[in-house]
């Protein structure tokens, strides 16, 4: 009995240890985050978070540590914490949008997308959404329609110093359905751009003119 009371005493006296140990650690990243050292505290807040013991996450500290990782671009890390905070439930608008963000230096389009729509069904009241996504529309968009502007310009350009023999020359003519398919492939994305902000005129703009284009070429 004396040998049972002693071990668990034993334990619950490491469990406090460990536990001191773990505020200590949260307490100094903190007060590197103070200071903008974000790469001292995200150093901190893990080593805590690996003593942190059996109770409940602290989902601040976690937060905090996401937003470490994202400063000093470990996106990895980021994500991995931010996906820690929406599992619960912790300032879920913010940790969505901010993965959003993360995926998008990452260049993970498909992702970054799926989680701003995910965030306009959770958050409808929350505009910062649907003008992100907007946005991400309007330049996919853009660049398509530049593809084609370029193509038609450099086209033209080619007719005029007679390396194109005139407008039924062959190779004119695939630049320019190379162009149209540019254009075409622009709309869409500036009607997904319209959908999420009707008051987008450079969406519209857009959209007029590649329609336009492809009715005159």
């Amino acid at each position: 009995m004396k040998k049972m009371i002693f071990i668990f005493v034993l334990c619950f006296s490491f469990g406090t240890l460990m536990a001191q140990e773990a505020v200590t650690l949260k307490n100094a990243g903190n007060d590197a985050l103070k200071v903008k050292d974000f790469a001292k505290a995200l150093e901190n807040f893990e080593k805590a978070m690996a003593v942190w013991g059996t109770g409940a996450p602290d989902y601040a500290m976690i937060y905090n540590s996401a937003v470490c990782a994202f400063q000093i671009k470990d996106y990895g890390k980021a994500v991995k914490y931010f996906d820690q905070t929406i599992a619960g439930n912790y300032k879920p608008e913010d940790s969505f949008f901010n993965k959003a963000m993360v995926l998008k230096l990452q260049k993970n389009n498909k992702e970054y997308v799926k989680i701003l729509n995910e965030g306009i069904v959770k958050f409808p009241d929350n505009p910062k959404f649907k003008a992100e996504l907007s946005k991400y529309y309007v330049v996919e968009g853009s660049v398509r329609y530049n593809n084609g502007a370029t193509l038609v310009k450099g086209a033209v350009d080619k007719l005029n110093s007679k390396k194109y023999k005139d407008t039924k020359d062959p190779a004119y003519k695939v630049d320019i359905e190379k162009a149209k398919k540019e254009f075409s492939a622009a709309i869409p994305s500036m009607e997904k751009a319209l959908e999420l902000n009707p008051a987008d005129a450079t969406a519209k703009t857009i959209k007029d003119n590649c329609e336009k284009q492809l009715k005159t070429l």
